[in-house]
Parts: C-alpha cells; structure tokens; sequence
C-alpha cells in the first residue's frame, strides 16, 4: 500500500521563527539570577546575584547608560584573546539599540583578554552577547562584560557568565519603530533542600527609556512556590503589546536565601 504523504502549511508562528513574514520576527529572551536572597529585589540577569556571593554578582537592579555610550568589552581570563588568538573566547558578538528610534543592530569585538576593547557604536541598551569564535577552553574561560563608558565607566550593561557563552538576561530593549507582542512568559525556581519559599516574579515595563532609563512600571505578577511547583507560566490568549521606545525585564523576590531563579519571555516583533 502507497504511503500517504499530508501537506500542513507552516503555522504562523513557524513562518515567522523563519523569517518569510516581511516586518516580523521572533525574540526569545531568557535569564538566570543565581543567588536572590530573601526579601530582596532582584532582576533576572546574569549580573543580579547578591553581590557577596562567589562568583559575586554586579548589581541586583540591571542598569542601562543614561544616554548612548560606547561600551567596554573585556574578560577577567586573559585567555580570552583574539589577537594573538586563546585558548578561550576569541570574538563575541555583541547586539542593542543604538538610539531609541532606531532598530537593533550588531557588531563584532575582538577580545583582549582582560584588557578594554571599545565597541564601534554606541548603545543606549545591549541586551545580548554571544560567542562567535573560541579556542578549545572556550566558549569563555572568564566572565565577559560590556561596561558603559559615560557618563561613568561604571555601569556594566551585560555578562556573559565564565563558560556560558551568552548573555542570559530577562531584559530587552523596543526601538520606537516597532512593537512588541508577548506570547508568553515563564519563571523556574531552583532551591536547594529545605524549607518551602514563596517567590513573587514580575514582568516590568519601562515606557520612557530615553528620560527615565530606571523607572518600570509592574505589567503582570506571577507566584512562585518551591514547595509545590517550582516553576510557573503565562500565555497571553491576546498577546500582550509593548509599544516602543521601552525596556522589558523580569524581577523578583526571593521569600528565602539563596534561591536561584529562571525567566523568560516568547515575542514577535513587528516593524511599525
């Protein structure tokens, strides 16, 4: 007997995810926060764990530059080198807005270790970074950061955690061309044994970026309970819009010590 063969159209969301709908692409955008201790505030980004723990943390509140800045990029191995070449991470991409009407760009940096390599552009937000090339230690033998250098050279904007290879970072920058639809958003909990803990996970929304880069207002609240389900999710039956220009992120708090929390969001977004 003949095979039957069923021809399904691809879905919506797959067309999409493969880039045959013109003005339309999809964003996954994930973070991981190792170290929330109870009752403190906490965005899900790599830099987030408290401060004192090893490794330690850079700050629990994500920061962007309060204007368009060039960013420092470096390593605390020097055996994340690109020229002459390591044994760690060699070129990292690095990815955010130059302005906030204008859409996400890219550029490639070559690493120097732990020595400073400026980006070419400025960047009111990176909200990514990601290993192009490495050596056989790679993707990256130390803890990569971008730090903003104005008005300070104080403020790192992005981490990419010792060996991890990429941002994780619940944290995503809106152009005010496009907007952005929200399909869904998650959180995980991971304690270590013990006593249950309650965890309160927020999706913020920071509307006016260019004026108030640190002011977010709360867009949907989630509960977390580690002793039942350790983890929570979120579909929109409409998908939730954010308009640009804007900065997305997840937050928390812990109801223990040292809880570790995953997060993330599902998105389109749409060229207006």
């Amino acid at each position: 007997m003949a095979r039957q063969v069923y021809n399904v159209a691809p879905s919506w969301e797959q067309q999409a995810s493969l880039g045959k709908i013109e003005g339309v692409g999809t964003v996954n955008k994930f973070g991981r926060n190792t170290e929330i201790d109870s009752g403190v505030i906490a965005d899900i980004w790599d830099g987030g764990k408290t401060v004192g723990a090893l490794p330690a943390g850079t700050s629990l509140i994500w920061l962007a530059p309060t204007a368009a800045a060039v960013h420092n990029i470096a390593s605390t191995s020097s055996s994340d080198d690109g020229d002459p070449v390591g044994v760690g991470l060699r070129t990292v991409k690095v990815f955010g807005l130059p302005d906030w009407d204008t859409p996400e760009v890219s550029e490639t940096v070559i690493m120097n270790g732990t020595g400073n390599v400026a980006t070419v552009n400025s960047y009111v937000i990176i909200h990514r970074m990601r290993a192009l090339t490495y050596g056989a230690s790679g993707p990256n033998v130390g803890t990569v950061t971008a730090t903003a250098t104005a008005p300070s050279a104080t403020t790192v904007t992005a981490r990419i955690e010792a060996g991890k290879g990429q941002t994780q970072m619940a944290v995503y920058g809106i152009p005010s061309t496009q907007t952005l639809l929200v399909g869904c958003f998650y959180a995980s909990a991971n304690k270590a044994a013990g006593a249950g803990a309650l965890v309160d996970v927020g999706v913020l929304y920071n509307h006016d970026p260019a004026t108030q880069p640190a002011v977010f207002l709360v867009k949907h609240p989630i509960g977390l309970s580690t002793a039942g389900t350790s983890s929570g999710e979120h579909e929109y039956c409409f998908p939730k819009r954010f308009d640009g220009p804007g900065i997305l992120k997840i937050q928390a708090v812990s109801g223990t010590n040292n809880m570790d929390l995953t997060a993330g969001f599902d998105m389109a977004l749409v060229t207006n």
